[in-house]
């Protein structure tokens, strides 16, 4: 079975899609040098719920949820209580960002630097969540396609998002959408490129006892699903630009969840393929 890690499966996806959406909404209104937070009151509220369930999906990671504080002992000394630390504060500040927003009580300037600190955490939470798989006794993990896909899923989801965020805060123009889209399409290639890349080495790494392609049965099948529900993502969002009509909640919404599917069914057999060099 190859979702036995489920919840690590919903964590790292919707964590990373939701940060990746912040910092392209952050940087955008630092850019521009303007407010929209009237107008982005639901769709941040979208984002933060989607970081919500992420970390609901992590406490059932947890022997026991209630002590989940337990994983803060060793914050600056182990990558694991780093993540969480570094998660929950970006959940924290961000959260509180929007909350402040829509209440009205806070000042340009704040509103500004909130961001930054916001935008801080995010990098960090995923700088921790990248460096906790990477295991020197876990060939299968640790290498270059273990950051690099979990980057792909940052941009991408967070691309694909923010598309959505824009659709529904009517914050966004056909040019603007279409640099996206563009963007976009490099991404997907890109992702396909590691995914092959991932397989191959998969092909290199054994043990005296195993070969790590073959931890998982039907392998292959499992990775051409994956890439024909990224590709049907891609067209999904492209499509109503193709035709030269401007982007919609709907179809964005639908290219999300493809593209969620897609990641999620990456992530379990990312997991799927732990290998120790134990018995070498």
């Amino acid at each position: 079975m190859i979702f036995h890690e489920y919840s690590l499966i919903f964590f790292t996806v919707l964590g990373q899609t939701a940060v990746g959406a912040y910092i392209l909404f952050a940087l955008r209104s630092l850019v521009s040098n303007e407010s929209s937070a009237s107008r982005y009151k639901v769709p941040l509220f979208i984002l933060w719920a989607i970081m919500g369930v992420g970390f609901l999906f992590s406490t059932t990671h947890l022997g026991s949820p209630l002590r989940a504080f337990n994983a803060l002992n060793k914050v600056g000394s182990a990558w694991l209580s780093n993540e969480i630390f570094f998660g929950a504060a970006f959940f924290a500040v961000g959260g509180l960002q929007w909350l402040l927003n829509v209440l009205g009580k806070v000042s340009a300037i704040i509103n500004k630097v909130m961001s930054i600190i916001t935008i801080i955490l995010g990098v960090l939470f995923m700088n921790a969540m990248v460096t906790v798989y990477l295991i020197d006794t876990v060939p299968t993990w640790n290498n270059l396609y273990t950051p690099l896909s979990f980057i792909m899923t940052i941009v991408l989801g967070g691309l694909i998002l923010w598309q959505l965020m824009a659709c529904i805060a009517k914050d966004s123009t056909y040019n603007a959408e279409r640099n996206a889209s563009i963007v976009g399409l490099l991404m997907v290639a890109v992702s396909l490129a590691v995914t092959v890349g991932k397989v191959m080495l998969l092909g290199d790494i054994q043990t005296s006892l195993a070969q790590a392609q073959d931890l998982v049965p039907n392998l292959n099948q499992y990775v051409i699903a994956q890439v024909v529900l990224l590709v049907a993502a891609l067209i999904i969002w492209i499509l109503p630009l193709i035709n030269k009509s401007r982007l919609n909640p709907i179809n964005m919404g639908v290219a999300l969840v493809l593209f969620w599917a897609s990641e999620l069914l990456g992530r379990a057999l990312f997991y799927s393929t732990h290998m120790t060099y134990g018995l070498l």
